[in-house]
């Protein structure tokens, strides 16, 4: 569910209330993240990210980067951890985006090497951006990690308009995310047809687990592990389709294009 469409900020060097209520808050650092919810709080929909007006709320991410910079993740839990590398994920990608100057892909930044060519800081450690998906989150999860992970590009899952917070239900989330990705960008079915999202392909092994109670006969191999998936996360019609054994699937093409609103 996505929250109602932001008025522009009175003052983009003051912190919002949600920003405000973190830095007010108990020592320690925030496992629900306010203040990266704070800094998306209206600015994400499934028309994509305004990066305009997180650009005017750049003194609050920029905070938010330095608490995560600093965040003493040897003493977290798995699932402190993962909301950590998760929303660090999602919060330096917005930043590299913003630096920049918007470009209409994220693949036009570092000769298209972006995701290795730039360190950052996380949890006092050198990291970079395929360092924080493939190292860190996704040895801490299941293939619903993709749902939560967003690469500023309209063929990646919608980024989600909230971040994951530790305080609450970590699993309970990810099915969220899960079943956003089901309703937007993971597939489209047309008639017997359907076009998978090349996640599927890509990061096959993270699915592999997903098997229904029979063999689907027009699909076999990663395609197969990628319908059992959506099935979970479909729309109950849409999902029976999806296992009924009379699709056929292939790989959709993937749009690198800027997910701006």
């Amino acid at each position: 569910m996505f929250r109602k469409e932001a008025q522009e900020d009175p003052c983009p060097c003051s912190p919002s209330p949600l920003a405000a209520a973190a830095l007010a808050g108990e020592p320690g650092f925030d496992h629900g993240h306010a203040a990266f919810a704070a800094v998306l709080d209206g600015a994400v929909s499934d028309a994509g990210v305004d990066y305009g007006l997180i650009a005017k709320r750049r003194p609050q991410l920029d905070a938010y980067l330095a608490e995560l910079a600093d965040a003493p993740a040897a003493d977290f839990t798995d699932p402190q951890r993962l909301a950590l590398y998760v929303n660090a994920y999602n919060a330096l990608t917005i930043a590299t985006i913003l630096d920049a100057g918007q470009p209409a892909s994220i693949r036009d930044i570092d000769g298209g090497n972006v995701w290795d060519k730039r360190h950052f800081t996380v949890a006092g450690e050198s990291v970079t951006l395929n360092d924080l998906e493939h190292r860190k989150a996704r040895k801490l999860a299941d293939g619903r990690i993709h749902a939560a992970l967003n690469c500023a590009s309209k063929g990646c899952p919608p980024l989600p308009p909230a971040p994951l917070s530790a305080a609450r239900d970590l699993g309970a989330q990810l099915d969220e995310d899960a079943r956003h990705w089901a309703r937007t960008t993971a597939f489209h079915l047309e008639g017997d047809t359907v076009a998978v999202s090349k996640i599927f392909d890509w990061y096959g092994e993270d699915f592999a687990g997903v098997q229904g109670d029979r063999d689907l006969p027009k699909v076999d191999g990663k395609l197969e592990h990628a319908l059992w998936f959506l099935s979970r996360y479909a729309d109950p019609a849409v999902a029976s389709k999806l296992t009924s054994g009379t699709v056929t699937a292939s790989w959709q093409d993937y749009d690198w294009s800027l997910n701006r609103r």
